[in-house]
């Protein structure tokens, strides 16, 4: 009897043994790899290629372009709780990670949705960028390092492309041209009716010959350049300017461009080499001015303008 107890205990001890092992693998199938949430970041933009790179340039008005990123955090399925990702940035290089803004650092997925908001990286300090007059750049990488959650067996993808989305900005040397050849866009012609244009003493023609719109009328000099300058009377946001002329053999070959709050202390805007009967120079950014002030500094043996305008922002 003695030995039917014993054996009675010892299969009952094994089957609670066998009970606890299965509850473990079941457990175990539970919350695994397999059946995981994963958590990552992802651009809006990713399928558009060879977006990771951002030149700016930097010109008398600033520095000029933009760094921005859109992306949101995102899981492969909806989720019973809500999910917050601890992001951050990081980067090496001359460019500083404090020029840097994220919209927000712990961005969440909603119980019940697979993305978060949308989430915006973008350059917050140019004027810091701007004091630096050098070429500069930085790698960077926004990267997902953490989770917030009470919805169970939720890790962070182990796919470091979905994990981390990297970046690389160059800004160029200081360079005190703005100018660029060609028509700005989301410009027009600006009323020349209110203008108070005048042009260098000694030139040949009235200044009004410059915006009375008729191609036969011109101001002009002989063996040597000349300047115009217009008073708009009040600030406009300048984005380029056309000049017109006779022909080839009459325009200036290279000119310089300034702007003045008051008329008389003038920033130089760059200077270009130009071409053609009509040559249309546009601002690489934009600049609100009262005056402006065009100056040839190359030019033919007969030098001529038949009219002038300038492009404002629509």
């Amino acid at each position: 009897m003695k030995i039917t107890y014993q054996l009675i205990f010892m299969i009952f001890l094994l089957a609670g043994i066998s009970l606890g092992v299965s509850s473990c693998k079941d457990d175990e199938a539970t919350e695994n790899e397999w059946n995981a949430t994963y958590v990552y970041i992802q651009r809006n933009d990713y399928l558009i290629l060879n977006n990771s790179t951002f030149t700016l340039k930097h010109s008398p008005v600033g520095v000029i372009g933009n760094v921005e990123i859109t992306f949101k955090l995102k899981i492969q399925k909806p989720a019973a709780e809500d999910i917050t990702g601890i992001l951050q940035l990081s980067g090496t290089g001359d460019i500083p990670v404090s020029s840097f803004n994220l919209s927000t650092d712990s961005p969440v997925v909603k119980a019940g949705e697979t993305e978060s908001e949308d989430i915006v990286l973008s350059l917050s300090d140019k004027e810091a960028l701007a004091q630096i007059h050098d070429l500069v750049s930085g790698e960077f990488k926004i990267q997902l390092v953490n989770l917030q959650t009470a919805n169970s067996n939720t890790m962070i993808s182990t796919n470091s492309a979905l994990s981390a989305i990297a970046f690389s900005v160059t800004k160029q040397e200081y360079s005190i041209n703005n100018l660029e050849i060609g028509e700005p866009e989301n410009s027009h012609l600006m009323d020349r009716t209110s203008w108070y244009i005048q042009v260098e003493p000694g030139s040949q023609g009235n200044a009004s010959n410059l915006i009375d719109g008729n191609a036969y009328s011109d101001v002009a000099q002989d063996n040597a350049g000349f300047w115009v300058t217009i008073d708009f009377q009040t600030p406009k946001t300048v984005t380029g300017i056309v000049t017109n002329h006779w022909g080839g053999a009459y325009c200036p070959t290279q000119i310089e461009l300034f702007t003045s709050d008051n008329g008389l202390e003038w920033k130089t805007m760059g200077t270009i080499d130009v071409q053609g009967a009509t040559q249309k120079i546009k601002l690489i950014a934009p600049v609100t001015t009262r005056h402006l002030k065009y100056q040839m500094l190359k030019f033919p043996a007969r030098v001529d303008i038949t009219e002038f305008n300038v492009y404002e922002a629509n």
